[in-house]
């Protein structure tokens, strides 16, 4: 095992001869000056996540209208948000991650940039559900490149107790895209048709992947990249065995089905249930999700970097604390009887929500070396993607499909209220993660 002692963007980390324990709330790089270099990496990494997010969401701001032109059920819909898009970018994830520990991460990211924007545009031109779960499917797998690269990225330019701060702005990037692009795309959608939204959307990521080769250099040495010799089979087997990033990923990974399924399902949820049209829905619904996402991730980062001095656990404490809070605000957002009720309901839990996720995410780098950094990030990814991506919109769409008979157009109002449970398991994982920590932390 190897820990960390690099502490800014232009000096890579490099491996120890032999690890050295780790004392709980040990800061040894609270010092740490972080050049504007570093910064003006973070600023491309949120860009790149703006788009990702934006061409993401997409598909959830425009399905009405995809449902009523091709015919298609909420199932049907469920398995385009979710496992189209899903499977494959579970199933590339570790091995793009892999590519990250080995070559140029900007390069990478780049590559992948300009695949699922393209993907995204040719999402326009689909006829029919076949071809557009096609496109969908390409969309996940130029996406499966983004993350893993970039957290790995954040973890060589920030010290580790600006770690959480790097991610939450890396993230709020992603918090950025899902709001902004569901204003946009419900303009471009309501006026242009969803046709023209996918299209336009797509290719507006295009030059920002131009900058990022021209402009922006992996500060990982040669010589690092050369001394990282295992395999994945060897890189996974020592993360999995480490039982506190294994309740981790179980924890972010059970989550993430409610939360990404209320993601992908509320544009729809607030259409059915109170009338709101698509431009209300981008603005009011995208809003909220702007001021309460970025404020928690940002929140979490500030809060967690004072809370670790005083012990480490409160990496996994915040985010269990965070997490089961939200349950009630979800609670009342699927039950409330008037739109601008469920709106602050949903701002209010993504708020807690956002102030956990941030914070699990940048954890994950806790339990792993340097050179296992993008494959640990890429290995919850995975999971989160099969469980929260591709299960969570399918289970509420067959949730509502079933539950239809009985509550008509309301049905989905009750499927999203179902997944608010899952929140409650994962409360569990983090407070077992917390358990072993100190002895499974090595970075």
């Amino acid at each position: 095992m190897a820990k960390t002692t690099s502490s800014s963007g232009t000096t890579p980390p490099k491996a120890s001869a032999s690890p050295a324990p780790m004392e709980a709330g040990a800061d040894p790089l609270a010092q740490s000056a972080i050049p504007l270099s570093s910064w003006y990496a973070l600023a491309l990494l949120f860009l790149v996540n703006m788009f990702g997010y934006a061409d993401r969401m997409a598909l959830a701001m425009l399905q009405e209208q995809i449902k009523a032109e091709l015919h298609t059920t909420d199932q049907q819909m469920g398995l385009l948000l979710g496992f189209a898009f899903a499977l494959f970018y579970a199933v590339l994830g570790i091995p793009l991650a892999r590519l990250a520990d080995r070559l140029s991460r900007p390069k990478l990211l780049a590559a992948c940039l300009v695949a699922w924007s393209v993907m995204t545009a040719v999402s326009g031109l689909c006829r029919n559900f076949t071809q557009l779960f096609i496109a969908r499917m390409g969309v996940g797998v130029g996406e499966a490149g983004c993350v893993p690269p970039a957290h790995s990225l954040i973890g060589d330019l920030f010290p580790r107790n600006k770690r959480a701060l790097g991610v939450g702005i890396f993230q709020s990037g992603a918090v950025l895209g899902l709001s902004v692009g569901m204003l946009a795309i419900g303009i471009l959608g309501q006026h242009f048709g969803w046709r023209v939204a996918f299209q336009v959307i797509g290719a507006a990521g295009l030059p920002l992947a131009v900058l990022m080769v021209l402009t922006l250099r992996d500060p990982r040495s040669a010589q690092v990249v050369q001394e990282t010799r295992e395999s994945a089979r060897q890189a996974l087997a020592a993360l999995l065995g480490r039982r506190a990033f294994l309740h981790l990923l179980l924890a972010y990974s059970i989550g993430s089905i409610c939360t990404f399924g209320i993601i992908q399902w509320v544009p729809s949820f607030l259409m059915r249930s109170f009338g709101m049209s698509m431009v209300q829905v981008g603005a009011w619904a995208g809003l909220a999700s702007l001021i309460s996402s970025v404020s928690g991730l940002l929140l979490g980062g500030v809060l967690v970097a004072w809370l670790v001095k005083h012990d480490a656990r409160w990496e996994l404490w915040l985010p269990a604390i965070t997490m089961g809070t939200s349950v009630p605000m979800f609670v009342l957002m699927c039950l409330s009887p008037v739109a601008w009720m469920a709106i602050i309901m949903k701002m209010l839990a993504n708020f807690l929500g956002a102030v956990g996720s941030g914070v699990a995410l940048a954890t994950i780098q806790s339990f792993a070396e340097p050179h296992r950094r993008a494959t640990a990030v890429s290995l919850v990814l995975f999971m989160s993607a099969l469980l929260g991506q591709g299960l969570g919109p399918f289970l509420i769409g067959t949730l509502s499909d079933m539950l239809a008979p009985a509550f008509g157009r309301e049905s989905l109002r009750y499927a999203l209220l179902l997944s608010c449970s899952m929140l409650v398991w994962s409360v569990v994982h983090y407070l077992l993660s917390a358990r072993t920590s100190r002895r499974d932390q090595v970075n």
